[in-house]
């Protein structure tokens, strides 16, 4: 699902104007499909009262109130901040009053309106939309707090008013919302945390023009449907060929968990064949716990970390390699440093760059740019601080400006890591991930997210939806991990248990 900013929204409805659709069509439709969406939740909703403001957003409610009148739902309306000025939303709020529907002014007759809000069962927010600015006062404090107060169940229109729609900070007063409808598409505030769990169930209603066509968004919210589409059924015929060989070159003598994890991840993700290369000294803690992969032993340095003599006996691997992992639990040595420039180099199919292998970038990262084949690099927040030479921005719109134009600059796929995971490609569009959870806050998380790329990529997929895949279903795993034995209890071995029936659930809906 697309998210756009306040100022894409506008340009959004200009270009459906533009493609003939009237803003009046447009209101009606948003107005209409709210209502149905609230009739078709399924509750026992008698008495409906909406919250109409004096902009367009009011508008958009008084559409709804006569919508839901003819459903046979009782309708009473509030006009918050007295009659409407929109010339749009005022001539809704004619139609309206043309259809008798029971409609009070909150500035006239408050303890009336009060007396509908508390008698409702199901209570509209239409009192601002995305153009909301400052804070809650006066009058409006009030009609907020009692608002928020009742026991209906509560509906937002575009977003919950107080929540200004460019922002993800919470501010002190608000219209708390069990559903926000929000139009077109989802804004900022609906998509990043805290203000997206504000925002309770969030509903999309269209408005009458295709969101495929979209000139201008801050980036896309990866959903299941998109993720799924990504896969395609198995032949018949086919055999371990058919997906791929993916090489992972990770690990050392002191990380011997790095690339068990990532060479467990790309066979549980369906790699035809997976081929583990590390430093020989690293074997019998590697070889205890992998039976799927084959081996390629390399030659170490003192500390237990490939050597430089490593480059000869991977250059084989890599030229018969679909794709390539480097950098897992690998250190910054001279060894690894070898490894990495022979890879920026001569190799020629998708190189996913994760941890060390981001570290040992960050001095030299122009490199980037002379390199033709696909290439990601997955960082960490502190990874990509060592990466820019710069702190990474905290809000949702600077890490996503941020991904975006080091995408574009340095022509890589970019997996910036944290609470709603940054994927962006190399013409700066960017996905946003909506799965995970606090307890996978924990090492070799990202070993494991490294090796579900590896494996989708190693079997044809396109490394940037390769990327956007593994985020959504590592993500994914943590979930149900977390739900079977707790965020605490969530470990990266607990999730890789969890793929199965996450690819299980792609495959039935093929």
């Amino acid at each position: 699902m697309l998210v756009f900013t306040e100022e894409q929204m506008r340009k959004e409805e200009e270009r459906g104007f533009l493609s003939g659709i009237s803003y009046e069509q447009m209101m009606r439709t948003a107005g209409e499909n709210a209502a149905d969406l609230i009739d078709g939740k399924g509750l026992s909703l008698r008495r409906v009262c909406i919250l109409c403001g004096k902009g367009k957003n009011g508008g958009d409610g008084f559409v709804a109130a006569c919508r839901l009148a003819e459903r046979r739902h009782r309708v009473s309306v509030v006009l918050a901040m007295g009659e409407p000025k929109d010339e749009l939303a005022r001539k809704m709020y004619e139609e309206a009053k043309s259809r008798f529907l029971s409609i009070a002014d909150y500035t006239k007759d408050e303890e009336l309106c009060l007396d509908w809000m508390e008698k409702a069962d199901c209570l509209v927010d239409a009192v601002f939309g995305i153009g909301f600015r400052g804070e809650l006062s006066g009058s409006l404090r009030v009609l907020a707090e009692k608002y928020n107060a009742a026991s209906a169940y509560r509906v937002a229109l575009d977003i919950p008013s107080g929540i200004p729609a460019d922002q993800n900070e919470l501010p002190a007063q608000y219209f708390h919302t069990d559903m926000t409808i929000t139009m077109h598409g989802l804004k900022p505030a609906l998509a990043f945390a805290p203000t997206e769990k504000a925002c309770g169930d969030i509903q999309v209603a269209d408005i009458g023009f295709s969101l495929s066509e979209a000139s201008a968004y801050l980036c896309e919210k990866t959903e299941f449907s998109r993720v799924k589409g990504f896969f395609h059924p198995r032949s018949e015929t086919s055999h371990k060929g058919s997906f791929g060989r993916a090489l992972s070159i990770c690990g050392s003598y002191s990380m011997p968990g790095a690339p068990v994890l990532a060479a467990r991840a790309a066979v549980e993700c369906g790699a035809g064949l997976t081929e583990a290369a590390f430093p020989e000294p690293a074997y019998p803690a590697i070889a205890s716990k992998l039976t799927e992969p084959i081996f390629l032993l390399c030659d170490a340095d003192e500390n237990g970390a490939f050597s430089q003599r490593s480059v000869e006996r991977l250059r084989f691997a890599v030229e018969k390699a679909n794709a390539v992992l480097f950098g897992c639990g690998v250190g910054t040595g001279r060894g690894c440093e070898a490894i990495l420039r022979f890879l920026l180099r001569e190799s020629h199919g998708p190189l996913i760059l994760d941890a060390d292998g981001i570290n040992l970038l960050a001095a030299n990262k122009d490199v980037l740019k002379e390199r033709s084949a696909p290439t990601l690099l997955t960082p960490h927040p502190g990874e990509m601080a060592r990466l820019t030479g710069t702190a990474i921005p905290v809000t949702a719109w600077e890490r996503i400006r941020l991904a975006s134009d080091f995408a574009k600059e340095y022509g890589v796929n970019l997996l910036l890591k944290g609470h709603r995971t940054l994927i962006a490609d190399p013409n700066g569009r960017v996905f946003c991930n909506p799965t995970g959870n606090a307890g996978m806050a924990t090492g070799g998380s990202g070993d494991l997210l490294a090796g579900m790329i590896l494996s989708f990529a190693s079997q044809g997929m396109p490394l940037f939806q390769a990327a956007v895949a593994g985020a959504y279903l590592h993500g994914a795993a943590g979930d149900l991990a977390a739900k079977r034995w707790s965020m605490m209890g969530t470990t990266p071995t607990r999730m890789l248990d969890c793929i199965p029936s996450l690819l299980s659930k792609i495959e039935e809906e093929m």
